[in-house]
C-alpha cells in the first residue's frame, strides 16, 4: 500500500539536504533511493507504482505529490503535503520554512540510508544528466521506441524490474543478495 505521507517526508528530507529542486530531479531521486532499497532489502521505500515515461523511470504518487493533485490525494495528503512542501514556481521546489520543526516518522533508518545514498552520489546532478543516467536502467530502455515514436506516454514498470543494476559503482550488490532481495520482494522467506 503506497503511503503517501512516507513520500511527503522523503521528498522534504530531500529537500532539507539539497535546499530547493526541480520536479524531474525530486522524481528521479526518489527512483534512485527506492531502486537502492529494494535492491538492499527486498522494498521499495515508497511502494509507488512506476511507469517509463519519457525522461525515465516515474513513480506515479511522488509526481501527484509535486503536482498537488486533488484528483488522487486526499485532502489531508494535499494539506501535509503543502505544510512540508513549497512551490517556488511551476516546477521547483523547497522546504516550507513555515512548517517550523519536523518529525519525520514515517522513515525508517533504512529510508534515510537510501534517500542519503541517492543525494550523496546523484544529488548533485542536473535534472537531465539524471534523466540521462536512469535511461541506462532496462526497466525503461526497454520502452525506449515507444516514446521515439510517441506511440504511448507510459508504460507500467513492475516492482520486480526495479531490482535490474548496470555496470556502475552505484548499485553493485552480489547475485546471491540480489535474489535475496528478489525472495523477499516476491514473499518468499527461507
Amino acid at each position: 500500500m503506497i503511503e503517501t505521507n512516507t513520500i511527503i517526508e522523503a521528498l522534504y528530507y530531500i529537500l532539507a539536504k539539497i535546499k530547493s529542486a526541480d520536479k524531474i530531479k525530486l522524481v528521479k531521486l526518489i527512483y534512485l533511493a527506492d531502486k537502492y532499497h529494494l535492491i538492499h532489502y527486498g522494498r521499495t521505500l515508497t511502494d509507488d507504482d512506476y511507469y517509463a515515461m519519457e525522461f525515465g523511470p516515474v513513480g506515479s504518487t511522488v509526481k501527484d505529490i509535486l503536482e498537488f493533485n486533488s484528483f488522487t490525494l486526499s485532502k489531508n495528503e494535499i494539506k501535509y503535503a503543502s505544510q512540508l512542501l513549497e512551490k517556488v514556481n511551476e516546477n521547483t521546489f523547497r522546504v516550507n520554512t513555515s512548517s517550523g520543526e519536523v518529525e519525520l516518522d514515517m522513515l525508517s533508518e533504512t529510508d534515510i540510508e537510501a534517500l542519503d545514498f541517492a543525494i550523496k552520489n546523484f544529488g548533485s546532478m542536473s535534472p537531465w544528466e539524471l534523466s540521462d543516467y536512469t535511461h541506462k536502467f532496462p526497466e525503461w530502455y526497454k520502452h525506449e521506441d515507444l516514446f521515439e515514436n510517441k506511440s504511448v506516454k507510459r508504460k507500467r514498470i513492475r516492482p520486480e524490474e526495479l531490482l535490474s543494476m548496470v555496470d556502475d559503482e552505484y548499485f553493485k550488490v552480489s547475485s546471491e543478495h540480489l535474489e535475496e532481495s528478489r525472495n523477499i520482494l516476491a514473499g518468499k522467506y527461507d
